[in-house]
């Protein structure tokens, strides 16, 4: 076999199957997610009882780092939490999933961020208090920090929009190959488009960073492609049950595919993107093509959905293999 052969066979190969994990670093949020179980989500102005309550660890951050890690991924995460016993219980979920944390600060005087979650029928609505999530040293004190060697290091580097975006751009500057999971929505410029390979968003988010309408599969493509086209490398977007559409940048042109996603019963979706970010990031890290890491990514949230919770319902990479045979074969949209 040629080592031309060898290398295709490593890059199609499902991550953590051929030797040691790709290593990958998260710099992003770190919450407490306090979830409440309803009868069916609040109208504006109306209040509703819970059927039952509980306490998670969460954060998009700290979600995709753990999803990574329990795909088999090599993980540190950079974040900032405050002084707070919710500091120490994040720390320590973390820890267990196999995370590593000497990139995670305390910020004195500021409070650990939090997230309220109602979830109804598989649907959820959050809102997210982000306490020291945004309380960050300024770009000459980050320049000297240790963290930057976590960035500099790692085969792939992951962010979010629940931290600062002075921060996010320093990250992405350092990053061999920044991830950007673009949520919550906001204006992205070209500088920082044109690091992300790939930008990862759901429907909603891409409407609002390309402007267009994103109603329909053929609409989302024609969208997506237009990031790329602004000079994104590659744009993965996310949308729920529906699947996944896939644009990036070839030497002459944009190509367009559509990931399908298995027909699972969601019990709670909360977190499932980040699921699929922190597998698809694994993958990556893993020198698996971007097509077939959408593939894993797509199978690894759609188990994610079948539990309660965020970490917690997060697959193994044994799973998600298992699991990829139920995802059906992406095919172009162009």
């Amino acid at each position: 076999m040629s080592e031309r052969q060898r290398a295709s066979r490593r890059r199609s190969a499902p991550p953590g199957t051929t030797g040691p994990s790709g290593s990958v670093t998260v710099i992003g949020s770190m919450n407490q997610d306090v979830v409440c179980e309803v009868a069916r989500l609040p109208g504006p102005g109306e209040t509703v009882l819970a059927l039952g309550s509980r306490t998670n660890p969460g954060g998009k951050g700290a979600n995709q780092a753990v999803a990574a890690a329990k795909v088999g991924g090599s993980v540190e995460f950079v974040g900032r939490v405050g002084r707070d016993p919710a500091a120490s219980a994040l720390r320590d979920s973390m820890g267990e999933a196999g995370v590593k944390t000497t990139g995670l600060r305390e910020v004195p005087g500021v409070p650990t961020g939090r997230a309220y979650i109602s979830v109804a029928g598989g649907e959820n609505q959050i809102v997210v208090d982000p306490g020291a999530s945004f309380v960050w040293e300024s770009s000459s004190e980050l320049a000297a920090m240790a963290e930057g060697e976590l960035l500099v290091s790692a085969d792939v580097v992951v962010a979010q929009l629940e931290i600062p975006l002075a921060v996010v751009t320093w990250a992405a500057g350092l990053a061999r190959r920044f991830v950007l999971n673009a949520a919550p929505a906001a204006e992205i410029g070209d500088e920082l488009l044109r690091r992300c390979d790939p930008l990862v968003v759901n429907e909603y988010e891409l409407a609002a960073i390309s402007g267009a309408a994103t109603g329909s599969r053929e609409q989302a493509g024609r969208a997506a492609r237009s990031l790329c086209l602004r000079g994104a490398p590659s744009v993965v977007v996310t949308m729920g049950a529906v699947g996944s559409i896939l644009a990036r940048r070839t030497t002459e042109v944009v190509e367009v595919a559509y990931q399908a996603a298995p027909q699972v019963e969601s019990v709670d979706s909360t977190g499932a993107g980040d699921a699929y970010v922190g597998a698809l990031s694994t993958a990556l890290a893993d020198g698996v093509d971007l097509g077939e890491a959408v593939a894993f990514a797509t199978a690894a949230a759609a188990l994610s959905v079948q539990s309660p919770g965020t970490q917690a319902s997060y697959p193994t990479r044994e799973q998600v293999i298992a699991a990829l045979a139920a995802v059906p074969p992406a095919h172009r949209l162009d």
